[in-house]
């Protein structure tokens, strides 16, 4: 079966494909030899209202977490940590599956196609990373770059890097001003930059956009700065 994930990046959308997979797996374990056991995880990591609330299931999680008067940090969380368990085990599902028991009606609900005989290169995407500040102290500034399609996860975008364009001068430059100088990568949504202390009060200027591992870029973002204490 292919290696590529099937889920989607948004967690509404998330949400959509375990209320579809959870009982369709269930209904058609048998006919695709899952075993019994691994169904029994996924209906407790799914749906389990045991009264302990490091226990809830996806189901009740969600209805917390779609709840703007309700959702916190705490929730979105445990939804992440939940949705990693699922998705996981939904791999090892999945994986355990011949592939001479799928049927088109799975494939197209569980979303896992044959792989294509012609191999499709990654793409870029459309969109660049939001910039903002984790600490701005004694010579170190911690960049964060969010992806803007999925807010409530630290991920990259699939097939991405982000790559980072720094500039150290004088205040107030327009953006189409800063004489970008020193460009390099990161796999992570932070990055730490340490400053010499002759920069202190000069202002430090980034942009960044996503990278494809074949070298394959999209847009800058929007410029941002910040004063180097």
């Amino acid at each position: 079966m292919p290696t590529g994930g099937p889920f989607p990046t948004e967690n509404s959308l998330i949400n959509d494909y375990f209320v579809l997979v959870v009982p369709y797996l269930e209904n058609n374990a048998a006919r695709l030899a899952i075993e019994a056991g691994n169904i029994t995880t996924l209906n407790t990591l799914f749906d389990n209202s045991s009264g302990v609330p490091s226990d809830d299931g996806w189901s009740q999680i969600w209805v917390s977490y779609s709840d703007p008067a309700v959702v916190n940090k705490t929730f979105r969380d445990r939804l992440k940590a939940r949705k990693k368990q699922m998705q996981d085990h939904l791999r090892v599902i999945y994986a355990d599956i011949p592939n001479s028991k799928f049927i088109d009606t799975d494939r197209n609900t569980l979303n896992i196609h044959e792989r294509d005989s012609t191999p499709t290169a990654i793409q870029p995407v459309d969109f660049s990373p939001v910039i903002s500040f984790d600490k701005v102290d004694n010579g170190i500034q911690i960049v964060r770059f969010q992806n803007p399609e999925t807010p409530d996860s630290n991920a990259m975008p699939p097939n991405q890097d982000c790559e980072v364009d720094r500039f150290v001068g004088e205040a107030d430059l327009a953006d189409n001003d800063v004489p970008f100088a020193h460009l390099e990568d990161t796999g992570n949504h932070l990055l730490q930059v340490d400053y010499e202390p002759e920069d202190k009060g000069k202002t430090a200027y980034y942009r960044a956009r996503y990278e494809t591992d074949t070298g394959k870029t999209g847009p800058w973002s929007d410029v941002q700065s910040e004063i180097i204490l």
